[in-house]
């Protein structure tokens, strides 16, 4: 994954890098570091991230669901 690739897909779950920073506890300082420039290479965006973001994209689907299941059900009961 690269700087442009994490970035958009960022985007794309509607968060930013300091939103990522707290959901996946990695200081804040590092995220914005990943694909920056030092010594003439970038810097790398760990492996562990582009699924990170899958499985969080699955979570945020599985919490809408979630919630509109529920609010079905508390209607059907009154």
């Amino acid at each position: 994954m690269d700087k442009d690739l994490f970035q958009n897909r960022l985007k794309e779950l509607g968060i930013n890098k300091q939103d990522f920073s707290e959901i996946s506890r990695v200081p804040y300082s590092t995220v914005t570091n990943w694909g920056v420039m030092r010594d003439g290479k970038p810097m790398i965006i760990p492996n562990w991230v582009e699924p990170f973001l899958d499985y969080y994209e699955k979570a945020q689907k599985l919490e809408y669901v979630m919630r509109e299941i529920c609010s079905k059900i508390e209607a059907v009961k009154q």
